[in-house]
């Protein structure tokens, strides 16, 4: 950042100061918003097929928003929503993919976001409730947590602080020099 000279009250960064600058800010802001904020939804995995023939875990709870993945490790399977919301193996129909049962290796990940109980089987091996079948429920959003208290130390929050300051002494020490 290299101060020119002007005028009382005018600006001391020419325009390349001033982009570093308000590039640095960003990057503290940007820092400071990326403490602030979880990883909000999780994957879950479902095995099929093999030696067993059935979904591993049969049975599911997760959080609305979250993933399933299915992995067909051998056999011939899909996974089918009892609704009909969902038809996978080689992708799901409606997706682009193929919800045909078949003895390939395939992966097919849904997202379920409505609360509920899906019901879900393998057309070959199943139907809904019976045979080769499974359930994920669906569990509501979770409250927000309440706000965070205002931070009061440690490593995380001195190394914002530092930054914040030295980009605010740099600003200060060469709007100085400039004079």
């Amino acid at each position: 950042m290299t101060p020119s000279r002007r005028g009382r009250g005018a600006s001391v960064f020419t325009a390349a100061g001033r982009r570093t600058l308000r590039l640095a800010q960003r990057c503290v802001l940007a820092a400071m918003l990326s403490c602030a904020f979880d990883a909000d939804a999780a994957t879950w995995y479902v095995d099929l097929g093999g030696a067993g023939g059935a979904f591993s875990p049969q049975f599911l709870t997760i959080q609305a928003g979250d993933s399933v993945t299915f992995i067909n490790n051998g056999g011939n399977h899909n996974v089918v929503a009892d609704d009909g919301s969902f038809r996978c193996a080689h992708g799901c129909d409606g997706d682009g993919g193929n919800g045909n049962a078949s003895t390939d290796f395939w992966v097919a990940t849904i997202t379920l976001s409505t609360p509920g109980t899906v019901g879900y089987f393998c057309e070959p091996h199943g139907s809904p409730g019976e045979g080769m079948y499974g359930s994920i429920e669906v569990l509501a959003p979770a409250a927000p947590p309440p706000p965070r208290p205002a931070p009061a130390g440690g490593w995380l929050f001195d190394l914002l602080l530092g930054a914040t300051l030295a980009v605010l002494a740099a600003r200060r020490l060469l709007h100085v020099r400039a004079r």
